[in-house]
């Protein structure tokens, strides 16, 4: 397959003596063959009867030829089989003396095959000299660029929104067929129009006037929404995007402009926001109402500037003219003066706690007239990260003024209760007593006539002195039986939540508490365990301890009459619970006798009241006793042991909770 010298004159050799017209070999030609084996590009002779003549050594190493293909038929070569109408081009270059072109595959390679005349030195055509160029990289980056074109072509014609291409003057260049659908034009009525022409002087937009600028800084326009786009359709508002094109190979850049149809999106928000400025309205007009009927107004109060938002309603109850400038200073003109410094303590608190609070003033009207509000607060924050509280304020006159009523009626009613109760309880004691009396004084009476007769009836005496004997203690055992009816009883064992237990007993104490000026501060410990107890003497002893601290501030006129109820745990897993009053406190030597029965430092006081809470809480495995203040008032505390078993207990709680639920009343009459 070399085209070694010695090779090749050989063939020549074999050529000459097969056909006279070609010269032997000489030195000349094998000079000549030398130099065509230095040329890389496959060179075959073909004589006028279409037999190989000879090759070079490119022709052998490209398209695989052997010294035995020389003298052999073209077309009885493999290599040439991928080469049509060879013999038919290579008569006609013959022919004519003209040079001829053809594609030549072979395998994975793409060659252009240049067939040109040879002649002899007489000017003689005898042969075609083949000339192979490999075009295969040229060829594959042609095919790929058609390919890439095509699937580009294929690619932007199924998006669905429109896309366009402009040049520097803002004309058409080409578009996909959404494009062209849009409009209801064709690709030849659009090319080199300018864009503005076609959506009837819409798109003249800024963001176009400049397109070299755009070009030179490859800047990227995004969403411009464009109404009111004469289409196909007819009036479309629509969304361009300007996107900078490069070519490579090519100084002239383009813009890609997309379209996207935004009419039915804008025409459903427009919907919408009728919806929705109807729902608004619909909505402010319920919560409005909502809140007159319930009597209850909202407000906003954003600390860090201290501006304050007040609902109609609020206005409404404190008598505001509506619309005005809320602040803390005029809400405080409304607050009753002896609940202004708990008002102004529950602000500060609020403003460096962030923390929820709930609060209930009574407001005094221009008139005289009081009211009794309840306030509550959740904090929160801004969108910039400011303190905040939206809250709620609700009158409850009307329930506080009803509440009053009932609890002077139920305070009547257990007064005549009472009275009724010791009426029959000394008809009974009279019934059962008044026999044994009058037995003994009979019994008496009788032994003293048998005592002065003569001689005295020593033996008559002596049984009438056993029957006044008899009726004595039948007379004790009645008042042992009536001592047993009014004493204590056994009492039934159940976990209890002391913080709600206090809750229930402050809820049914509050009126009569703001009836006497006394301002209540509870301090309930957070994750108090439960106590072993008995829920209703509980919270006697809890009422009884209020009601004595608010009677010992009755005559207290230089300062606040404030009374604290707080609960904790003890030492030794137990549960304190202290009422503290800053009354007239207590007199050393008083502190040993409050707790014994009678002894009383009230005047109208029967002396009982503690010595029964603390027998209660004794049965309870407690103790119960007093202290004075550092200043003025005095506490007093009661300690009982938690329910060590919290779980056990919990579980214990909430069931108890759940049966108490099934019945609103439970608390008012245990109590």
């Amino acid at each position: 397959m070399t085209m070694q010298g010695a090779t090749l004159n050989g063939g020549w050799s074999s050529f000459q003596g097969v056909n006279g017209d070609y010269p032997a070999a000489n030195t000349a030609n094998t000079d000549l063959i030398n130099i065509l084996d230095t040329v890389a590009v496959p060179i075959v002779v073909v004589r006028g009867d279409f037999m190989v003549a000879c090759f070079n050594r490119a022709a052998a190493d490209v398209l695989g030829l052997s010294p035995s293909d020389i003298g052999r038929a073209a077309r009885d070569i493999s290599v040439f089989a991928g080469l049509p109408h060879l013999e038919q081009q290579c008569s006609r270059v013959i022919t004519s003396g003209v040079e001829s072109r053809a594609d030549f595959r072979d395998a994975d390679k793409w060659f252009v095959v240049r067939m040109s005349p040879y002649t002899k030195d007489d000017r003689q055509i005898t042969g075609t000299v083949l000339t192979f160029t490999d075009v295969t990289a040229f060829r594959a980056s042609i095919d790929q660029a058609i390919y890439e074109r095509e699937c580009t072509k294929t690619i932007l014609n199924t998006v669905a929104d429109p896309l366009v291409v402009l040049d520097a003057d803002q004309r058409i260049q080409s578009g996909n067929r959404a494009f062209y659908k849009m409009f209801g034009l064709s690709r030849e009525e659009t090319q080199g129009v300018p864009l503005n022409d076609l959506g009837n002087g819409a798109f003249e937009l800024p963001l176009l006037h400049e397109p070299e600028e755009m070009l030179a800084y490859s800047h990227v326009f995004h969403s411009v929404e464009v109404p009111h786009v004469v289409t196909a359709k007819g009036p479309r508002t629509l969304v361009l995007d300007a996107h900078p094109l490069s070519f490579p190979g090519h100084s002239e850049r383009r813009v890609l402009v997309t379209f996207q149809d935004i009419t039915a999106r804008k025409q459903a928000e427009a919907a919408k926001d009728l919806r929705s400025e109807e729902e608004l309205r619909r909505s402010e007009a319920f919560l409005a109402e909502g809140q007159r009927l319930s009597l209850t107004g909202s407000f906003c109060w954003n600390v860090a500037t201290d501006e304050i938002t007040w609902s109609e309603q609020l206005y409404r109850i404190f008598e505001f003219e509506p619309g005005t400038p809320v602040t803390i200073e005029r809400i405080n003109t409304r607050v009753h003066p002896e609940d202004g410094p708990m008002m102004n303590e529950t602000i500060e608190r609020a403003r460096v706690g962030g923390a929820n609070f709930q609060y209930s003033p009574r407001l005094l009207m221009p008139d005289g007239s009081l009211k009794y509000v309840n306030a509550i607060a959740h904090a929160s924050r801004d969108a910039e990260g400011r303190l905040e509280y939206i809250g709620a304020v609700q009158d409850v006159t009307q329930r506080r003024m009803s509440e009053e009523a009932l609890a002077k009626a139920r305070t009547e009613l257990t007064n005549v209760a009472g009275v009724t109760s010791l009426g029959v309880l000394t008809a009974s004691i009279a019934h059962e007593v008044n026999q044994p009396l009058s037995g003994i004084i009979t019994n008496a009476s009788t032994c003293l006539r048998m005592l002065d007769v003569d001689p005295p009836n020593l033996d008559g005496a002596r049984e009438t002195a056993r029957r006044t004997i008899r009726d004595g203690n039948r007379a004790s055992d009645v008042i042992t039986r009536l001592r047993a009816l009014f004493s204590k009883k056994e009492f039934a064992l159940e976990p209890v939540d002391l913080n709600e237990a206090t809750r229930e007993v402050i809820a049914l104490s509050l009126s009569e508490l703001q009836s006497n000026s006394v301002i209540l501060q509870s301090e309930l410990a957070d994750d108090l365990p439960p106590v072993s107890g008995d829920r209703v003497q509980l919270q006697q002893v809890v009422l009884n301890l209020l009601r004595n601290a608010s009677d010992a501030m009755a005559s207290v006129d230089d300062r606040p009459r404030q009374l604290t109820i707080r609960t904790e745990l003890d030492e030794e897993d137990r549960v304190r619970l202290t009422v503290r009053d800053v009354g007239a406190g207590l007199e050393t030597q008083s502190v040993d006798n409050l707790f014994a029965p009678f002894y009383t430092t009230k005047t109208d006081g029967m002396g009982i009241g503690l010595s029964v809470s603390r027998s209660i809480i004794e049965s309870h495995h407690g103790r119960l006793w007093a202290a004075p203040n550092d200043g003025p008032g005095a506490a007093f505390s009661f300690s009982i042991p938690r329910i060590l078993d919290a779980v056990t207990g919990t579980r214990i709680l909430d069931a108890a909770r759940a049966l108490a639920a099934t019945d609103t009343g439970y608390v008012m009459r245990t109590m």
